[in-house]
């Protein structure tokens, strides 16, 4: 009887266990992400074979799927499948300890920390910090992240590798509003763009960079066919063989199937025009284009009307070609210049190399280089001619272009260095004669200021080497023509690294690199008409100079996430993360756990939720707060790249509770009987116990 008693009493503890679960079960019948548990009984142990009562072995929670519910808020999360969150709870210790859980109702932190309910930290791989000198491409130097200055979306997409995932982003400044047509009284011939074409060629580049966004996200390891700038030369026939000289004459060129004509431009030769030709030609050229000595500005000869009209034809062959070569420049994606070949004379070679010339004595030679702004477009040349009194003479014209393979990454560079160049352009210092006083000034000095991309800073050059350097201008003496200048310029070594002069249909025209395009600086040109050391400041002039692009900065920024790298803490403000100088964007998270943020048109990657999986799930320790702690039972967590092998991340969704309070309810009744059964025994060994005891009375 006495072991009746204690068997009563193992059962009544037991149900009692089993209450109390069931009862926790029904209050979390709400908690999100929460797993029923339920009582494993085991019966004791035995004596005669009669056993001794029973006792709870486990309470151990059941992982199966919860339910889901679509919220439509951004943070929230649901797992779908085997895994769990990891979060972090940081003590004012400075200590963190890590948990796990399955509640995904996240939220971002007064830190900008992707965080649960409970401010515990959500672990995964985060960005990796963005290197400004590697990542940042900027044609500001003071400028490395996205602002508001920053309103033309050039191109973003999300490129995922093996390993990691990177976002590539690009952004200008309204180019629509810093575009300026160059002067045709300047750059006629040499380039000149209007502000129409200078904002086509950009769209035109914007069409290929993301094009080749596109490539690499389809296949990030690819290697694509591209081709180098195409550089194409065509040559009308100069000298005795042109046959354009009046009013109604044409010439002509079909590129990509479009016809470019211009009609001959009527003109009247300068004596200035006259005699340069004079001296600059050969003497066969004078005397195929019937020319006799015009004398000098300052001692003109009288020539007669016949003598006149063949140095007036010259200078409407001059313009007429100059004008063709602009209006081919109109052309989104191309550029055409009037050149010369290093022999000057008018045939065409593929083996020559042609540079530009604007001296009138060269652009009688007929010769117009176009080139592809865009490296890789190609563009067809069909047919260049001239035409007089309904007479055609067909002309010459040859391209050149290399084939190669090159990896999206690459592609990418190219179009990229392309596009910043289009948006922002070389800088352009421009001087007329009339602006340095040729003939009255004939020693000059000048220097820059400049940003040196090496060192991060302005300098001075040429200077003379201090701490901090000061200006030694190069001195340019004696100057009777641009040439001089110009000449002057590019054989100082220390200008040349940074700018290159050049004679532009009689101006002087300094400009950046090709490798430093992008920066800007400011020239200091000085002229002492009397040789005795009182330089006077000349002014660059304003109406000529600027940007050979559209004037505009550009910025593309690269940003990662490593999956190789250790996991921490998932930030989300894109400030603090160095993208943008705006904190907040459009949060989203995909099904492998990858979060974007969406600002102004643009995605980044930012960051990737991990989940863990564990060998044995029941072996975790529930904590509270809807937190479980790994145990030795349950072993290690286990992640997988791009969460390969865990459960599915649903966005903007919760897992609901897996308490099923009908099924409770039942328990309890079941509980409660098997309880009040228990209790009967009891009170039945007690009253035959008291029975024997009264029978010993």
């Amino acid at each position: 009887m006495i072991g009746a008693l204690w068997t009563g009493i193992s059962g009544l503890a037991s149900q009692q266990k089993a209450l109390d679960n069931e009862s926790n079960n029904i209050a979390n019948v709400n908690t999100i992400g929460y797993k029923a548990s339920r009582i494993s009984f085991a019966d004791q142990i035995y004596q005669d074979r009669i056993g001794k009562g029973s006792t709870v072995l486990d309470a151990e929670k059941l992982y199966t799927q919860g339910g889901t519910k679509l919220t439509g808020v951004n943070y929230d999360m649901a797992l779908y499948g085997d895994g769990f969150f990891t979060v972090i709870n940081k003590n004012t210790l400075g200590t963190a300890e890590t948990f796990y859980t399955r509640a995904g109702n996240f939220r971002m932190g007064d830190n900008g920390t992707l965080q649960d309910s409970a401010g515990n930290e959500v672990q995964g791989w985060m960005m990796t910090a963005i290197d400004s000198q590697n990542d940042v491409t900027s044609t500001n130097p003071n400028t490395s992240v996205f602002t508001n200055d920053y309103t033309k979306l050039l191109g973003s997409k999300i490129i995922r590798h093996d390993t990691y995932v990177e976002t590539v982003t690009a952004k200008a400044t309204d180019y629509t509003l810093t575009a300026k047509s160059d002067s045709t009284t300047v750059f006629s011939g040499d380039g000149a763009k209007t502000k129409s074409a200078k904002i086509s060629d950009i769209e035109e580049a914007i069409k290929d960079y993301t094009s080749w966004l596109q490539k690499l996200k389809d296949q990030p390891d690819g290697l694509f066919d591209t081709t180098s700038a195409q550089i194409s030369q065509i040559n009308f026939k100069s000298g005795t063989d042109s046959i354009i000289g009046t009013d109604g004459d044409q010439i002509y060129a079909y590129i990509n199937g479009e016809k470019k004509s211009q009609n001959f431009i009527v003109s009247t030769a300068s004596q200035a025009l006259k005699t340069e030709l004079f001296t600059s030609l050969s003497a066969s050229e004078i005397t195929d284009y019937g020319l006799v000595d015009p004398g000098t500005v300052a001692v003109p000869i009288a020539l007669t009307p016949a003598q006149n009209a063949a140095y007036d034809k010259l200078a409407g062959k001059i313009a007429t070609y100059k004008a063709l070569a602009d209006n081919i420049s109109t052309i989104p994606g191309l550029v055409a210049t009037m050149a010369i070949d290093s022999g000057h004379v008018d045939n065409l070679s593929l083996s020559e190399t042609y540079t530009n010339s604007t001296k009138n004595a060269d652009v009688l030679k007929g010769i117009i280089q176009i080139k592809s702004l865009i490296p890789g477009q190609a563009f067809r040349i069909s047919e260049i001619g001239e035409v007089a009194s309904g007479t055609t003479l067909q002309g010459n014209f040859q391209t050149k272009a290399e084939a190669s393979t090159v990896s999206g990454t690459t592609g990418l560079a190219t179009s990229k260095e392309a596009l910043s160049k289009l948006i922002t352009g070389k800088q352009q210092d421009v001087y007329t004669a009339a602006d340095l006083k040729i003939g009255t000034t004939t020693t000059f000095e000048y220097g820059i200021n400049i940003y040196d991309k090496e060192l991060g800073k302005n300098i001075p050059v040429p200077n003379n080497g201090a701490n901090p350097p000061v200006m030694a201008p190069i001195s340019i003496t004696p100057v009777a023509s641009i040439d001089d200048i110009v000449a002057g310029i590019n054989i100082d070594p220390s200008l040349s690294k940074y700018v290159n002069a050049r004679n532009v249909n009689g101006n002087l025209v300094i400009n950046t690199l090709d490798s430093n395009y992008d920066v800007e600086f400011t020239g200091s040109m000085k002229g002492d008409p009397t040789i005795v050391g009182t330089f006077e400041p000349l002014d660059v002039n304003a109406n000529y100079s600027g940007r050979k692009g559209a004037g505009a900065e550009f910025i593309e920024i690269i940003n990662k996430v490593d999956q190789t790298a250790s996991k921490g803490s998932l930030q989300l403000r894109l400030d603090t993360l160095g993208i943008s100088d705006s904190a907040f964007g459009e949060f989203s998270v995909d099904s492998t756990g990858l979060i974007t943020m969406k600002q102004d048109g643009a995605e980044f990657a930012i960051g990737q939720v991990a989940v863990a999986v564990f060998n044995n799930n029941r072996g975790l320790n529930p904590i509270g707060n809807n937190l479980l702690a790994k145990t030795n039972e349950s072993g290690d967590p286990v992640y997988n790249i791009n969460n390969n092998k865990t459960a599915e991340i649903k966005s903007k969704t919760l897992e609901l509770s897996t308490a099923d309070l009908s099924e409770s309810l039942v328990n309890l009744m079941v509980f409660q009987r098997a309880f009040e059964a228990n209790a009967k025994s009891i009170t039945t060994a007690d009253e035959l116990l008291t029975t024997l005891i009264g029978l010993k009375r």
